[in-house]
């Protein structure tokens, strides 16, 4: 019954999130054209490292995300195959998702809320990798790593789904 339950929380933001993917390429042309300013003096000052930190938030959430998505595709192309969704196909996306996740958390900022956030469910997800079934990623721990890296992503304007 776990596995049923796990499968489709799988499933479900996948087929979501793979429907809205194609409109998030529109959202970078106005923030390109954005920058016209007329005194030289405002693009000099303390502004832009900061926009340029909530860019690499970003970027760890736009990655963080494609990672979680294509890791979901595989278990979709699987049971499309006809294939039974088995506890080394959830150990192997939850593997997927620790190891990916900690890479990308790590090149964010020290001081990065995301980056944090991706660590944290990054970790949650190698102990459900490491236990011998699904149902491991069925706790509290993992359910607040997720909501918190997804809460973290939303702050900086990234609609995720974890």
């Amino acid at each position: 019954m776990h596995k049923t339950t796990l499968f489709r929380a799988l499933l479900v933001p996948a087929a979501v999130l793979a429907l809205t993917a194609c409109g998030g390429g529109d959202d970078t042309e106005p923030t390109a054209s954005a920058p016209s300013t007329t005194d030289p003096t405002t693009a000099s000052s303390s502004a832009p490292p900061a926009a340029e930190a909530a860019k690499g938030d970003k970027e760890l959430c736009d990655a963080a995300n494609k990672v979680s998505l294509e890791l979901r595709q595989t278990l979709l192309d699987a049971v499309s195959a006809g294939q039974e969704p088995t506890t080394e196909m959830f150990q192997e996306i939850f593997t997927g998702l620790a190891t990916e996740f900690a890479t990308i958390a790590a090149t964010g900022e020290a001081d990065s809320a995301v980056a944090a956030a991706l660590t944290t469910y990054s970790e949650e997800a190698g102990k459900a990798a490491a236990a011998a079934s699904p149902e491991a990623a069925d706790n509290p721990a993992f359910d607040k790593a997720t909501d918190t890296a997804t809460e973290a992503c939303q702050a900086v304007g990234v609609s995720v789904d974890f």
